[in-house]
């Protein structure tokens, strides 16, 4: 069996007195991608920013490995968050840096590498996205889905156990959608990489997922769970049924 890297358990996420998501239990196995789904405005966004480490719970617990994220120190926590990579919606990219630059930025705040093997060490990153020649290129001399790419090697240079994405194909065509998704198949088949990506496009969702949740912005909770190909084929729940068909 795959080893646990991720355990929700009984989790519940408020926003002051309103109660945005509840009674969450879901794991994420490493070397897998886990897609949280769901339509606009049902959490997606919240849930992906207790995981990695930007809202406390108000009930239950998000477990890396056998540690408690929110019950550890701030310190020790940190130390634990350093093992995550985070991609967001826009790559998040500092416009004035060069991309050999912006992927050098993790390596010089947290490591003791010399400059040289800093620099190394980011173009493999950079090549690794498929932008090798690309280094000294600036964000807005690139096209969208090169900026993303751009931000997956950043969120990758500190080598962590599992990467977070947070809509990574929005805004982005057709073609440079399915690459990404190619990337990120192909990121984890080859270097068993760990994602967890939040995303309501649904050719991503079929292509990269090995397990998804699906979040019910009425219930507040999640209502299934499961491979997609599957979920479609047995699931009767017909708010999950219209979301996967594209039903109004």
């Amino acid at each position: 069996m795959s080893e646990t890297l991720i355990s929700v358990t009984d989790l519940e996420l408020n926003y002051g007195n309103s109660t945005i998501l509840r009674n969450l239990d879901f794991s994420v196995c490493k070397g897998s991608c886990l897609v949280i789904m769901g339509q606009s405005g049902c959490g997606k966004s919240t849930l992906l920013r207790s995981m990695i480490g930007l809202l406390p719970p108000a009930k239950g617990s998000i477990c890396f490995k056998s540690f408690n994220l929110w019950e550890e120190s701030i310190q020790r926590r940190q130390g634990l968050l350093s093992n995550f990579g985070v991609l967001f919606q826009g790559g998040a990219l500092w416009s004035s840096m060069s991309l050999l630059e912006n992927v050098c930025l993790p390596l010089e705040l947290h490591t003791e590498l010399s400059d040289e093997e800093i620099k190394d060490l980011a173009k493999f990153k950079l090549s690794l996205v498929g932008l090798e020649g690309f280094e000294d290129f600036h964000p807005s001399e690139i096209s969208g889905g090169m900026r993303k790419r751009a931000g997956i090697a950043r969120a990758m240079a500190l080598d962590p156990e599992v990467l977070f994405f947070d809509e990574p194909s929005a805004g982005l065509d057709p073609i440079n959608s399915r690459r990404l998704d190619n990337l990120i198949n192909d990121l984890k088949e080859n270097l068993e990489m760990t994602f967890v990506v939040v995303t309501h496009e649904l050719a991503s969702i079929f292509e990269i997922a090995d397990d998804a949740v699906f979040l019910d912005p009425t219930q507040r909770t999640i209502v299934a769970r499961g491979k997609p190909d599957e979920l479609l084929a047995n699931e009767e729940n017909p708010t999950l049924r219209n979301f996967l068909l594209r039903k109004d």
